[in-house]
């Protein structure tokens, strides 16, 4: 396969030489025809070089890929028989440099084991898992148990304060429950009070207004009696003023009687003259 840059035709002296020669043409006559034949023909010329060109780099272009992909399947080709080994001999000196690293980390051992202790979250992790850690590998490692431990002390520290609210909420309405329930009490006992009061002084009201009654009775029928007393005394008087003076049944016909509030007055007939 011949990738050679020289291959390219016409050469650059040759392209020179055809532009050099065209840029001497020059149409100033747009109907001279030979002049305008002499343009075409150069152009024409300049395009079956441009052409030329084209297909040339194409071909180029063709092979150098073809090339390409034959070097690059070469490439892996002689790569797989030795990257193999390569990776192996590689393994075998990380193992190494990893043993000689875990070796050294075990001097390490009791202070990354005082650090993660002074961590206070009680987890527990294997002296292999230590030993296993680089020195930004254990950093990362120590930082975020920290971190996990503030976080959890952070939401231990929520949990205990909500609880804390919790209580003083809950105590605070028990507290309101009671003094609502002491004022149900209060307001029952003072209701009860007021209708023990009330139904006393009601009590004490009728009895008085009983005794009133009582004493208006009393007094109305004593009032009555002394005036029937009187009535029959005065009665009496009057019967006994009637018959001191002989009014009688048989009488009473020749008696006349005139009554004022003040006196009785007893006339009586003294004799009749019949003129007729």
């Amino acid at each position: 396969m011949d990738l050679a840059i020289e291959k390219f035709s016409p050469t650059k002296a040759e392209l020179t030489k055809l532009v050099e020669e065209s840029k001497a043409l020059d149409l100033p006559d747009p109907f001279d025809q030979a002049q305008l034949r002499k343009v075409k023909d150069a152009r024409l010329n300049i395009r079956d070089a441009r052409v030329a060109i084209t297909k040339t780099g194409k071909a180029l272009r063709e092979d150098a890929l073809k090339f390409q992909k034959a070097v690059i399947a070469k490439e892996k080709e002689l790569v797989a028989i030795i990257e193999p080994e390569e990776n192996r001999l590689a393994g075998l000196e990380d193992t190494a440099a990893i043993a000689v690293e875990r070796k050294a980390r075990v001097e390490l051992l009791p202070h990354r084991r005082e650090r993660l202790a002074a961590v206070g979250d009680g987890l527990e992790v294997s002296d292999d898992a230590l030993l296993d850690m680089d020195g930004p590998a254990f950093e990362g490692y120590i930082n975020k148990r920290l971190a996990d431990k503030n976080e959890a002390d952070r939401r231990a520290l929520e949990a205990r304060e909500a609880a804390i609210r919790e209580e003083e909420t809950r105590q605070q309405r028990e507290k309101e429950m009671r003094e609502r329930e002491e004022k149900a009490r209060q307001e029952e006992r003072e209701r009860l009070a007021r209708e023990q009061k009330e139904k006393e002084e009601r009590l004490e009201r009728e009895k008085k207004e009983a005794e009133a009654r009582a004493q208006r009775e009393k007094e109305e029928n004593e009032h009555k009696k002394r005036e029937e007393r009187e009535r029959l005394e005065r009665e009496e008087r009057y019967q006994s003023f009637l018959k001191e003076h002989g009014y009688t049944e048989d009488t009473k016909d020749t008696f006349h009687i005139e009554r004022s509030e003040s006196e009785v007055r007893l006339y009586k007939l003294t004799g009749v003259l019949k003129i007729k």
